[in-house]
């Protein structure tokens, strides 16, 4: 995936108060979503048919390696989240927020499930039909394939205005899997989102989808 960087100087004072209002309604925005997720998730274990836990594996070259799994719907999700980004689960709507310390971004994904155990296909122009019923107004600017542990993707590029005040960009990926797909969605600044494109491109590489494992055995595992 191939990562571009813009650069944005200011002239005037104005323009950098500006900015600084961007930022902060920024922040608050995303402050809010961690709040949300805080309230909606106060431990990782959640409902028996939405668990969020850790567990340690070893890798040649790297040693033991920490990986959080989201075990829903007869499967296990496992991904390996940004160094020192907290990971917070929201059963109710089958979506795990990632934000860092400083709340200046936020990454989330959402499993959806089909009513057969068939792939989906990922249809581009639907795909671009729904994102901007989402976000009205709001401008795809880049389109291009994306690639998990084991599987292709589409992701979207989109900038929106939010407040009248604020730039926000989007990085949006649509993966697809046997009985539903995945969305991930990274959120921020649009001065800063080129900041956060390989720790999201890092977290696209390392979520694999596993058959899920026995009751017993998530059980076992979590004492």
């Amino acid at each position: 995936m191939r990562l571009h960087g813009h650069s944005f100087h200011l002239e005037y004072r104005a323009g950098q108060l500006d900015t600084m209002k961007g930022h902060y309604l920024c922040t608050r925005a995303l402050m809010g979503l961690a709040a949300l997720a805080f309230f909606m998730a106060p431990a990782l274990a959640l409902a028996d048919d939405f668990r969020l836990f850790t567990e340690t594996v070893r890798v040649p070259d790297l040693g033991q390696v920490t990986n959080y799994v989201l075990a829903t719907e007869g499967r296990r999700f496992v991904f390996a989240p940004p160094p020192k980004w907290s990971v917070r689960p929201d059963a109710e709507n089958k979506t795990i927020h990632l934000l860092p310390e400083d709340l200046r971004a936020g990454i989330s994904f959402k499993i959806t499930l089909e009513q057969n155990t068939a792939q989906p296909e990922l249809k581009p122009e639907e795909l671009r039909q729904e994102i901007l019923e989402r976000y009205p107004g709001a401008a795809i600017t880049n389109e291009f394939k994306c690639y998990t542990s084991g599987a292709e993707g589409i992701v979207f590029d989109v900038r929106r205005l939010v407040q009248q005040k604020t730039m926000v960009s989007s990085r949006i990926a649509f993966v697809a899997f046997g009985g539903g797909r995945v969305e991930f969605e990274l959120t921020a600044n649009a001065e800063r989102i080129a900041d956060y494109h390989f720790v999201f491109s890092a977290l696209l590489s390392s979520f694999r989808i596993e058959p899920g494992a026995t009751k017993s055995a998530i059980s076992g595992g979590l004492k």
